[in-house]
């Protein structure tokens, strides 16, 4: 079995920056898909945060609009993440003859449009939850939260929030860049069972470590004039730091506007900054609108660049 593949950097329109993706394309031509370990065993073999594999529409569907696509770590399958989505958006809508405007992902179809040469916009599937308990609430701190005293309070004081189930975050505010620039790897992994709700404890729990950076007004397409809210965060798990994390910064902004209450107008803009620590700089954007003091509609926008394509044998 032989897979067309291409690699983007995405979040980012400068090679070798943003947060690597393999998008590999599963071609409706096959005898049969590929299996779940064998995506199992491209996704650890390319070693990347993400791998997400684009299933061809069937040979009786040649117009179908949306896509499935199925997203792996390098040790399971995951409901939905950002940066694959952007990713594989940019990918199939660089070819426009193809007229893919959704996304199907296990978490729900995702609408996609172009934002520009390079760039797409995804409406981001959202079942948002603030948790219960926090870090200091378990009968014991679970090992690798961070020897420096301020980051260690401010890691076992932080909400714990989902945008969906099976995506869930510990969202570490910080006074400073200086206090980001400490956030250390470690061999913290979210206690799934004792940390979160009844009915949520399944998938990922990760540290998102964020600061507030500034507040502006911009001007958006539409000519309304919007709050801006800047942010730099770090997204750092057992394994590994991310370059960029949407689904890390959906939940963060999503937090903001609704569990806290912050966004006062129906639409919010948000400008994250991530790994720049690791020399991987990546900009997200994300715009919250809320509608009856609830969350309505979540955007995630960002760029992507093509490093490399191939074949892949299975």
């Amino acid at each position: 079995m032989e897979l067309p593949f291409e690699t983007y950097d995405v979040f980012t329109d400068t090679p070798y920056r943003g947060n690597p993706l393999a998008v590999v394309t599963v071609p409706a031509s096959l005898p049969a898909p590929p299996t779940q370990a064998q995506k199992q065993a491209v996704a650890r073999e390319f070693n990347l945060s993400e791998t997400i594999f684009i299933h061809e529409p069937p040979a009786d569907q040649p117009s179908s609009t949306s896509r499935t696509v199925d997203i792996f770590v390098t040790n399971a399958e995951i409901p939905f993440a950002g940066h694959p989505t952007i990713g594989a958006a940019v990918s199939l809508l660089s070819n426009p003859g193809a007229g893919v405007d959704t996304i199907v992902t296990k978490a729900g179809p995702i609408p996609v449009a172009a934002a520009g040469p390079g760039a797409a916009r995804a409406a981001i599937p959202h079942n948002v939850h603030l948790h219960a308990k926090r870090l200091r609430d378990l009968p014991s701190p679970p090992a690798g939260l961070s020897e420096v005293p301020a980051l260690r309070a401010a890691e076992l004081d932080a909400p714990v929030y989902s945008i969906v189930r099976g995506m869930s975050f510990v969202l570490i505010e910080l006074p400073s860049l200086e206090a980001l620039a400490q956030a250390t790897q470690s061999p913290f992994t979210g206690p799934v069972d004792e940390l979160l709700d009844d009915g949520w404890r399944s998938g990922l729990c990760c540290r998102f470590y964020w600061v507030r950076t500034g507040t502006t007004t911009e001007t958006a397409d539409d000519g309304e004039a919007v709050e801006a809210v800047k942010l730099r965060t770090r997204m750092i798990d057992a394994l590994c730091e991310d370059p960029a994390t949407g689904s890390a910064s959906s939940a963060l902004c999503c937090y903001l506007s609704a569990a806290l209450a912050e966004q006062k107008a129906p639409r919010r803009r948000y400008e994250l900054t991530q790994g720049v620590e690791m020399g991987r700089e990546s900009n997200i954007v994300v715009e919250v609108t809320m509608k009856e003091d609830a969350i309505d509609q979540v955007h995630l926008s960002g760029k992507a660049v093509k490093i490399m394509k191939g074949t892949l044998i299975i």
